[in-house]
């Protein structure tokens, strides 16, 4: 919404007063990443992220199980590299003083919501792949069931 917000603003001023916001380029770039580093862990809760159950239809459930519960602890490892790295690269641009062209925004705490929104998936994971290494189920998300708490 601010994003749209920004972009709605700059055009009108363009158009209307002849004077767009300066660096709102910047801006949006910066809010949409904020807006992806709250994401990855919500998507990744409710079921957004794309995934691909080719050959699940030939396993039998504890198949299935299991190869769910050994891709997701997988998964906490990849995912937990992944916050690292991005952690790192924030400290990395902060020495480097690597900013936004326009305005000068610095890139460190973007990387650095980045790793925080990725290390809270990484945690998001090992959460569900506990249960459903000890109950065998991973209750869904509030969000996607319908308002009465059932599935739509």
């Amino acid at each position: 919404m601010t994003v749209m917000g920004v972009t709605v603003v700059d055009v009108a001023f363009r158009y209307l007063i002849n004077k767009p916001i300066g660096g709102s380029f910047d801006y949006s770039t910066v809010l949409l990443v904020l807006i992806v580093a709250c994401s990855i862990p919500y998507g990744g809760r409710t079921g957004a992220h794309v995934t691909a159950d080719l050959f699940t239809h030939l396993m039998g459930p504890t198949v299935d199980r299991i190869v769910g519960i050994v891709v997701k602890f997988c998964l906490v490892g990849l995912v937990g590299v992944w916050a690292w790295q991005l952690h790192l690269a924030g400290r990395s641009a902060s020495r480097l003083g690597e900013a936004t062209l326009l305005t000068d925004i610095p890139f460190e705490p973007f990387y650095q919501a980045l790793a925080l929104g990725v290390a809270i998936y990484a945690v998001v994971l090992l959460f569900e792949a506990i249960l459903l290494a000890v109950t065998g189920f991973v209750p869904p998300h509030p969000d996607v069931a319908g308002s009465d708490g059932s599935p739509e």
